[in-house]
């Protein structure tokens, strides 16, 4: 089980430690909008503290298959060829590359289908290869219920995902993490013990625009551990709004890129009265 950090020592051990601001114009925003392009906008560069993110599984490699057929989006189709998909993520890893600060790092929520179990690990050692980014971490995230295959044979029920902690090859022994330590007799550091295991929430409830959403429950565990408080958090895949209501609940800022319109107004739904609700940026405007 995860061990709570505590957070008013984490407040005092940052107190020293300067946020980079950007534009009040380019934070607590959502762009409808690929994320490459976003992450090309000048105004975020070096500005992103974190990246959260849950992409398209890429569910199938045909069309007519497993993807094609459940239709899990209202706006992208879910089944590109193995090397389109894992090509088009290594430039997105490019593109984190691009925005985040100094010590930045990328959560990355993936997970295999029944026909392509092997495209994570494709993917990540193509990360690797390909980008300045490496693993640091896994996290192993289990869900309440799943999906049962009681037609296979010799297929388990999937009922734990993977999210994948990146950074920087440059920066594996500096990037940003809340942890807090003691200073034992003998001066050493000793760091409060976090598990790579948690139990979270399985989503916020499919609807007919998005049928496999992210976590709000997972999402402020991720960001009670990897971010300081006021942090610029971005979500490339941001759909409905999950990680923006993860920010919102723990008090930090966020960007996010979504290529549907209706997901993103969908987002009205968890409209309150606080400024921090998402502008929106239509593809279309200047």
């Amino acid at each position: 089980m995860m061990r709570n950090v505590n957070v008013n020592k984490l407040q005092n051990q940052q107190s020293c430690q300067t946020s980079v601001m950007v534009s009040a114009d380019f934070e607590n925003i959502i762009f409808n909008e690929d994320c490459l392009h976003t992450m090309q906008r000048q105004e975020l560069k070096g500005k992103v503290n974190l990246v959260i993110t849950s992409p398209p599984y890429n569910m199938t490699n045909r069309k007519g298959g497993y993807a094609d057929k459940t239709k899990r989006y209202d706006l992208y189709e879910d089944w590109r060829t193995e090397d389109e998909y894992i090509d088009f993520i290594v430039d997105v890893f490019n593109g984190y590359d691009n925005i985040l600060v100094t010590d930045g790092c990328v959560l990355f929520n993936f997970s295999y289908s029944i026909e392509n179990p092997s495209l994570p690990y494709k993917m990540v050692a193509n990360i690797c290869e390909k980008t300045g980014f490496t693993i640091a971490d896994t996290i192993i995230w289990k869900k309440p219920t799943s999906i049962p295959h009681p037609a296979s044979k010799n297929r388990l029920r999937r009922i734990c995902e993977f999210v994948y902690v990146f950074a920087r090859k440059s920066e594996i022994e500096t990037f940003e993490k809340n942890k807090d330590f003691s200073i034992g007799a003998n001066k050493q550091k000793y760091y409060t013990i976090v598990d790579n295991f948690f139990e979270a929430k399985n989503n916020d409830g499919s609807n007919e625009l998005n049928k496999a959403t992210f976590s709000t429950d997972f999402v402020k565990k991720l960001i009670e551990i990897y971010a300081k408080p006021n942090s610029l958090i971005y979500d490339s895949f941001i759909g409905i709004g999950t990680t923006a209501k993860g920010c919102i609940e723990t008090n930090n800022r966020y960007v996010g890129s979504e290529l549907s319109k209706k997901q993103i107004l969908n987002f009205e739904n968890w409209k309150n009265n606080n400024d921090m609700y998402p502008k929106i940026h239509f593809e279309n405007e200047s």
